[in-house]
C-alpha cells in the first residue's frame, strides 16, 4: 500500500534587524503556489517541491501538496502572508489526517514573523498537536538554520543542506524522504538529539568551498554514518546570526534509531570542535579602500588581460542575508578609482528604475541611485550616466545555484556612468547566476571587473569564470562586525558579542 504524506515547502530567511518587512509581494515576485500546481512549476528546478516528487516515484508515495513559498531574506514576515502559508498547511493536516501516514516538510530554519520569530518552531508545535505524536514528521533545513528546542521537541528527523553554496536541496529532500519511509515501514523509530554552545557565529558560516571546520565535521558525521545502522543522519548547521533569537547560532542535530544516551556525547564533541575552531573564517575581508589598491595592482598586469574578470563580492550589502542591496560605498570606490570595464550587479532601487525607464534607451540623465533605505549603509550617490537597455528583468536561472528557477528582479535598467554598467533594479535579490547579467546584454566573462552583491551563493557560477575573487565589506546591514547589532533576545553571553 502506497504510504500518504503531507508536504509543504515555506523557506525564508529572516534578517529581524532590517526596517523592510517581508510582504505578501515579496514572495509573489519569487515563488507562491499552492496545491496541485506546486509539481507542475517547480517540476524542472533545484528547488525541494522537485525534490519531493522524486521521493514520491521513489517510494510510490501518494503526496499531499500544500504550499510552496520564498522569498528574498528581508524583515519579519507580516501577519497576513504567515497566516496565508501556515493556515493553508495546517488546515489541509487537519482535513486530511485520517490518511496521512507521515509528514516531510521543507523549511529554512531562520523564518521570524512579527508575532514569533521561531516561527518553525511554533508551526511545528502546532502541526504536532494537529496529527498528534505517532505520525512521523519529517523536516529539511537550510545550513543556516537555527535550529530550535522546540522545533526538534515536535519533529522526528532533521536533514539539514551539506552544501553553501546550497545545490544540494533535491539530494537532502531524498536522504529524509528514505529515513520517512523506513519509519513508515516501522523498520525504525527516530529520535533527534540537538546541541549547540555559547556562539552565534562559527564553522566558517557553514562554507564548504574550501577545507575549515564545517567541512571537517561533515566528513566525519559521512563516516560516522557509514559505520553505524543506528545512526540515521547528522546534520550540522551554522545558523543565521541576523535573526535576533534566543536559541541563534550553530547547532548540531543527531537523528538515531530509538533514543539512545549515547549519541549525546557525540553531539558534544561536534559542538566542542565548533567552539575550539570559532575563530576560523576562510575569507579575507577587504575594505572599499584595499579593494581599489588590489585592482590597481591588477591593472598593472599584462599577464591578466584576457584571463577573466575580478569578481568583486559586495558581501555586507547581500540581499541573501537581508541586507538592502542599495549601498552605494563600493560603487563609489570603484567610480573614483575610474577602473576598466565593470558590471555592477546590482542596486536596488525602484524610484530610479522607473525614472530612468520613462527617460527610455539611449538617454543620457543625472540623478541620485541608491541609497535610500537606510543612508547610514552608503547613501544616495549622484551619478551622470546613459540608458543602455532596459528590460522586464525576469530570467530562468542556469545554476548550479538557482538551476531551473525564474528570478525575477522587476524592472530593471543598464545604465552606465563612466566604464560601468550598472544594473538597477525594482525588486531587491541576490546575485548568483551569470543570466542576472546576459539577460541586460552584459557578457560577464568580457568585463574586467564585476561586483555581485552576494557572500557565497555566486561562487557558484562566477568562480569558474574569475581570475580573482575579491571579497569587501562595506559595513552594510550584514557586516561581519556583528556588535553594530542591537540584540534584544540572543542569549548572553556569547561569542563573538561577549566571549572570547
Amino acid at each position: 500500500m502506497a504510504f500518504c504524506v503531507l508536504t509543504g515547502f515555506i523557506s525564508h530567511e529572516t534578517a529581524t534587524f532590517s526596517r523592510r518587512p517581508t510582504t505578501l509581494e515579496n514572495f509573489e515576485n519569487d515563488l507562491l503556489l499552492f496545491g496541485d500546481e506546486i509539481a507542475a512549476k517547480t517540476a524542472s528546478s533545484n528547488l525541494e517541491p522537485a525534490g519531493m516528487q522524486k521521493a514520491a516515484e521513489r517510494f510510490d508515495w501518494h503526496l499531499i501538496y500544500t504550499v510552496a513559498a520564498t522569498a528574498t531574506p528581508s524583515g519579519p514576515v507580516e501577519r497576513d502572508l504567515w497566516a496565508l502559508c501556515a493556515d493553508r498547511l495546517l488546515h489541509t493536516a487537519d482535513q486530511e489526517k485520517h490518511r496521512i501516514d507521515g509528514v516531510l516538510l521543507n523549511l529554512h530554519g531562520a523564518m521570524a514573523t512579527v508575532d514569533d520569530y521561531d516561527a518553525e518552531g511554533l508551526l511545528l508545535q502546532q502541526l504536532r498537536a494537529c496529527l498528534g505524536p505517532d505520525i512521523p514528521l519529517a523536516v529539511t533545513l537550510d545550513l543556516h538554520a537555527n535550529v530550535t528546542d522546540r522545533m526538534v521537541d515536535n519533529g522526528d528527523i532533521f536533514c539539514a543542506y551539506r552544501t553553501y553554496p546550497h545545490v544540494d536541496q533535491i539530494a537532502t529532500v531524498m536522504r529524509a524522504a528514505a529515513i520517512l519511509e523506513r519509519t513508515m515501514r516501522r523498520e525504525i523509530t527516530p529520535r533527534t538529539r540537538l546541541a549547540r554552545r555559547a556562539m552565534v557565529t562559527g564553522l566558517d558560516h557553514g562554507r564548504t568551498t574550501t577545507e575549515n571546520p564545517m567541512t571537517q565535521l561533515l566528513a566525519q558525521a559521512d563516516a560516522l554514518e557509514d559505520q553505524d545502522d543506528s545512526l540515521l543522519t547528522i546534520s550540522l548547521c551554522a545558523g543565521f546570526p541576523l535573526t535576533d533569537l534566543e536559541q541563534a547560532g550553530p547547532s548540531v542535530t543527531i537523528t538515531t534509531d530509538g533514543d539512545n544516551l549515547s549519541y549525546a556525547a557525540m553531539a558534544d564533541h561536534f559542538m566542542d570542535f565548533a567552539w575550539q575552531h570559532r575563530h576560523f573564517d576562510s575569507n579575507t575581508y577587504l575594505s572599499v579602500a584595499a579593494c581599489m589598491a588590489v585592482l590597481n595592482q591588477a591593472r598593472q598586469d599584462p599577464a591578466a588581460a584576457g584571463s577573466g574578470p575580478i569578481v568583486i563580492a559586495d558581501h555586507a550589502d547581500n540581499p541573501g542575508a537581508g541586507a538592502y542591496g542599495d549601498s552605494t560605498h563600493l560603487l563609489k570606490g570603484l567610480l573614483d578609482a575610474k577602473i576598466g570595464t565593470a558590471a555592477f550587479g546590482s542596486l536596488y532601487d525602484p524610484a530610479a528604475a522607473a525614472q530612468l525607464i520613462a527617460a527610455g534607451e539611449g538617454a543620457e540623465l543625472s540623478l541620485f541611485i541608491g541609497g535610500k533605505t537606510d543612508p547610514r549603509y552608503g547613501p544616495p550617490l549622484f551619478a551622470t550616466g546613459r540608458v543602455e537597455h532596459i528590460t522586464s528583468g525576469h530570467y530562468l536561472a542556469g545554476g548550479p545555484y538557482a538551476q531551473g528557477t525564474w528570478q525575477n528582479l522587476g524592472p530593471t535598467v543598464v545604465f552606465r556612468i563612466a566604464t560601468i554598467d550598472v544594473l538597477i533594479t525594482s525588486n531587491c535579490v541576490q546575485v548568483t547566476e551569470l543570466e542576472t547579467f546576459t539577460h541586460a546584454g552584459i557578457d560577464p566573462r568580457r568585463r574586467d571587473v564585476i561586483v555581485v552583491k552576494s557572500m557565497q551563493h555566486f561562487r557558484a557560477a562566477f568562480e569558474p569564470i574569475a581570475r580573482q575573487v575579491l571579497i569587501v565589506d562595506c559595513g552594510a546591514l550584514a557586516t561581519e562586525d556583528i556588535t553594530k547589532l542591537p540584540y534584544k533576545f540572543l542569549r548572553r553571553p556569547i561569542f563573538p558579542l561577549d566571549l572570547e
